[in-house]
């Protein structure tokens, strides 16, 4: 979503795709940043404290040095009741794992293997040696887990309409 406010425009930020990853369960992005007050009450309530304060103040997902519990603390807190139900899906986000991942460049690692708890990252055997990583979006919660375990960063988030 492009920003188009006299800051949106002045800084730039309109030429800048939607990139920031909202709270699980905040559900449609424009209906979340016209009703979201920036309170900060999600942000604190945050268990595993992956949500940080953003672009405008909004709070968004940072996975740098953690993953999201599904816990719903976020959501419960919230005074606005901005969330979905829980029953909900909590977001429409995919991972994919990029191509300075050490295994592409054989080099053994199975960091993010090794952190996934639904083991939706799994290793298929390869010719060259180097075990090849094989990720299962069917499995995959998108918790970020495997971000902040990847010693090289290759592995991003994205919102799951985007191309």
């Amino acid at each position: 979503m492009a920003d188009f406010s006299r800051r949106g425009l002045l800084t730039g930020s309109f030429r800048r795709s939607a990139t920031a990853f909202r709270p699980p369960w905040s559900g449609d992005e424009n209906h979340f940043l016209v009703d979201c007050t920036r309170c900060d009450t999600c942000l604190s309530a945050c268990e595993t404290r992956v949500l940080k304060r953003g672009q405008g103040g909004y709070p968004e997902v940072n996975f740098d040095h953690g993953e999201c519990t599904f816990c719903y603390a976020c959501a419960q807190a919230c005074p606005e009741q901005l969330f979905l139900a829980r029953e909900a899906s909590p977001w429409e986000h995919t991972l994919s794992i990029g191509d300075n991942c050490l295994a592409k460049n054989s080099i053994e690692c199975r960091s993010c293997q090794d952190i996934c708890d639904t083991q939706a990252i799994s290793f298929r055997p390869s010719l060259q040696g180097i075990a090849q990583p094989l990720l299962n979006h069917t499995d995959c919660t998108a918790c970020g887990a495997c971000i902040s375990g990847c010693p090289v960063s290759a592995i991003k988030m994205r919102h799951a309409n985007a191309s």
